[in-house]
C-alpha cells in the first residue's frame, strides 16, 4: 500500500494577510512532509497523525496547543482526539496547561478504559501520565484578548464566531500496511464560555475512522457536532468516492449556514477536500493535486 498523509490547518474567514497565510501554508507543507517521511520509513498511521498534530500544536500560527484561542476568562481550554480504523478512540476536552493535548488524548485511548476525559480530570490525568505544566498562551493571544471588549463580543457573537471559530488542526494517514488513523486538536472559539466543548473530542463529529476510511472536520464546532459531520462523510464512502462525499456534505451544510470544511481519505488511498468557508489551509503528501486556498 502506498502511504498518504492529508493535513488541514483550519477553515474560516480570510483574516490573515498574505505573508501570514503563506507562512501557515509553508508550515503545513513542511509538517506534512515530515509525516510522509515517517510513513515511507514504516511508521504506523497512528504514530504519524499524532506526531503531525503535535507539530501543529507546537506552531503558534495555528489555534491548537501553543497559541490556542482564549476563552471568556482568558484561559486556554483545549480539545484533542485520536481514532484508528479499528475503532480505538481517545480524547480530552477543556484541558488546561499542557503543551500537547493530542498526546494526552492518545494516552486516554491506550492507557484507560475511557474514551473522553474533560476539564480538571483531563489535566490531572496528564500530570499522572508525566506531562509537565505548560502555559500555552502566546503573547499574541494575550494581546488579542486584552484588545477585544468582552461585552462587544457578546453583542456580536455571529461576527466573532465567523472570525475566530475555525482553526482546528487535523491529519489523516494511511500507512504501508493499509491502516488508517486520524487526529485533531483545537483551542476552540475565541472568548468561548468556560467548559465549552466543541466537535473535536466528540466521536463521529470532529473526527471519525472506520474500515471505510477517515475524516477530520473543522469550522463551527457546535454545528459540526449536531450534524455528526465526520461520521456522515465516512459512512458515505461505502457508496461513493471521498471527493463526492465531502462535496455533498459540505454543500448541504452550507444551506444550514454551517461554516466548515472536511478532509477525508478512503481505504483505497483516494482523498477529498471540501469547505464552504472563504479559506482553508490544507496539504497532501504525495502531492496528487495542488493544495488549495480559495480567494
Amino acid at each position: 500500500m502506498k502511504p498518504l498523509i492529508l493535513v488541514h490547518g483550519g477553515a474560516g474567514r480570510l483574516r490573515y494577510d498574505g505573508k501570514r497565510r503563506a507562512a501557515r501554508q509553508a508550515a503545513l507543507n513542511q509538517i506534512a512532509q515530515t509525516g510522509y517521511e515517517m510513513l515511507k520509513h514504516g511508521n504506523s498511521a497512528l504514530d504519524t497523525v499524532v506526531e503531525v498534530v503535535r507539530l501543529l500544536e507546537d506552531n503558534p500560527l495555528f489555534n491548537a496547543g501553543y497559541g490556542a484561542a482564549l476563552g471568556l476568562t482568558g484561559e486556554a481550554e483545549m480539545d484533542a482526539a485520536v481514532m484508528t480504523d479499528e475503532g480505538q478512540f481517545g480524547a480530552v476536552a477543556a484541558i488546561k496547561n499542557v503543551k500537547n493535548p493530542v498526546l494526552v488524548a492518545r494516552k486516554v485511548m491506550e492507557e484507560t478504559d475511557h474514551i473522553l476525559l474533560v476539564g480538571e480530570g483531563a489535566t490531572k490525568f496528564a500530570r499522572i501520565m508525566g506531562f509537565e505544566e505548560f502555559d500555552p498562551v502566546t503573547d499574541e493571544r494575550r494581546k488579542m484578548f486584552s484588545e477585544q471588549r468582552v461585552d462587544y463580543f457578546r453583542r456580536n457573537w455571529e461576527k466573532f464566531r465567523h472570525l475566530y471559530g475555525g482553526d482546528t488542526v487535523g491529519a489523516i494517514a494511511i500507512d504501508c500496511h493499509g491502516k488508517v488513523a486520524v487526529a485533531a486538536s483545537t483551542g476552540g472559539i475565541m472568548f468561548h464560555l468556560p467548559g465549552r466543548v466543541g466537535d473535536t473530542p466528540l466521536i463521529g463529529c470532529g473526527i471519525y475512522a472506520s474500515s471505510l476510511g477517515a475524516c477530520a472536520a473543522t469550522g463551527h464546532g457546535e454545528c459540526i457536532a449536531i450534524n455528526m459531520v465526520a461520521k456522515t462523510v465516512v459512512d458515505m464512502l461505502s457508496e461513493t468516492n471521498p471527493q463526492t462525499a465531502a462535496d455533498k456534505v459540505i454543500n448541504k451544510l452550507k444551506l444550514k449556514n454551517c461554516n466548515c470544511g472536511v478532509i477525508v481519505v478512503s481505504r483505497d488511498g483516494n482523498y477529498g477536500v471540501a469547505y464552504n468557508t472563504p479559506y482553508m489551509g490544507w496539504t497532501v503528501m504525495p502531492k496528487l493535486r495542488d493544495s488549495m486556498v480559495k480567494d
